[in-house]
């Protein structure tokens, strides 16, 4: 049964819901009522959000039954049309909804009682004009989304990266499995967009200029010539490669009731890559730079034992060891260090962030060495650069 994306949510039928769900639901369904609701302010930055409440009865059934469920789309505004096809994020988000959908996925999952930390999938597709992703909606189970200025505390920081782990492990598994790249083969692609060149070079401007008069700023300064080499610290310094999600932060997380379990949405930059980028990035655009202080080694343990459980039980190897894992993320600092700079003006502009958790994150960095370190790698070369 062909069934094309959708334009907008004006173009939601009875009819296309009737056979989305019938493909979904392997059965002839038939919607009795269906409403939706698009949210007053935008909620995504590079989608359309609608919610939509379908009332439908099965084969030789009178009972009616409902779903609530998420629809996204292309967003209304050119400059993000061009910035999605620029670097082909609408395609990914789709082509990583499509692969945790497939059959070979979900059995690895469902042969390990693995529970994908990401919304059920209805449907996934695009067109030259249109992307269409139909999700549960998880605020019927009372998932919420937790933004705070002042930083992800421990727990919510462990949460984040075990379910984050489950993915990482399961794209292990996955790749051990079908050898020529079978439903990864799309997000094998290399990964392209003009996202870091838009914004990493102008943030750091913003950055000297915040921390004028301060060490900080003399470091920021030094620091902007060598963008392009912050950018290549992933390639240069190699530990595995899996499905990661490529920018993981507190924005993209929704925590069920008590906070125990975590969906991870918003996949436009999934990839494969190092995992350890994922875990910077949720240090540095969201946990509070205390707790990196105080409990790095117990994250990363935690993180650690949530990954091989994974992939132990699938029969898999991990490939590498705690020591190994710990030696890239001090070679990592630096992409966690991108990761917010690149937010930065979106962050402070939402109030998403305290100056308090700023100058935290690149005191912490400052205090471990990892700016002067990165400097005397390539003071010639920025000086050259200047």
């Amino acid at each position: 049964m062909d069934l094309q994306p959708l334009e907008s949510d004006s173009d939601i039928t009875q009819l296309w819901l009737e056979k989305m769900l019938s493909i979904k639901m392997e059965c002839s369904i038939k919607v009795a009522f269906w409403s939706s609701t698009v949210p007053q302010q935008r909620e995504g930055f590079l989608s359309e959000i609608s919610f939509v409440k379908v009332q439908y009865t099965l084969p030789e059934s009178d009972e009616v039954q409902e779903c609530k469920l998420v629809f996204k789309f292309l967003p209304q505004d050119p400059k993000l049309v061009q910035f999605l096809a620029n670097g082909g994020l609408a395609k990914r988000e789709v082509e990583f909804y499509q692969f945790v959908s497939s059959p070979d996925f979900q059995g690895i999952c469902a042969e390990r009682s693995i529970v994908p930390p990401v919304p059920e999938v209805f449907f996934a597709s695009y067109s030259d004009s249109a992307i269409t992703i139909v999700l549960c909606d998880l605020s019927v189970d009372q998932y919420k989304s937790v933004l705070i200025r002042d930083g992800s505390t421990l727990a919510q920081t462990k949460t984040a990266l075990r379910a984050m782990a489950l993915i990482h492990g399961a794209g292990i598994l996955y790749q051990q499995q079908h050898q020529e790249g079978g439903c990864l083969s799309p997000l094998a692609k290399e990964f392209s967009t003009d996202f870091y060149e838009q914004f990493f070079v102008p943030n750091m401007v913003t950055m000297a200029e915040m921390y004028t008069g301060t060490s900080l700023a003399e470091v920021f300064k030094a620091l902007t010539p060598l963008t392009r080499h912050i950018r290549s610290i992933s390639k240069r310094h190699p530990l595995l490669k899996t499905v990661v999600h490529g920018d993981l932060w507190a924005g993209q997380l929704l925590y069920s009731a008590d906070e125990s379990l975590v969906s991870i949405i918003d996949w436009q930059f999934c990839h494969l890559d190092n995992p350890v980028g994922d875990i910077m990035s949720m240090f540095f655009m969201s946990t509070d730079p205390q707790v990196l202080e105080e409990h790095l080694e117990d994250i990363m343990q935690d993180y650690w034992a949530a990954l091989c459980r994974v992939v132990e039980a699938g029969g898999g190897e991990v490939g590498l060891t705690l020591e190994q894992l710990m030696a890239n993320v001090e070679e990592m600092w630096m992409y966690g260090f991108m990761f917010l700079v690149v937010s930065i003006h979106d962050f402070l502009g939402s109030d998403n962030i305290s100056k308090k958790r700023l100058l935290g994150a690149f005191t912490f960095l400052q205090k471990r060495g990892v700016f002067a370190k990165f400097l005397a790698e390539f003071k010639n070369e920025g000086a050259e650069d200047q």
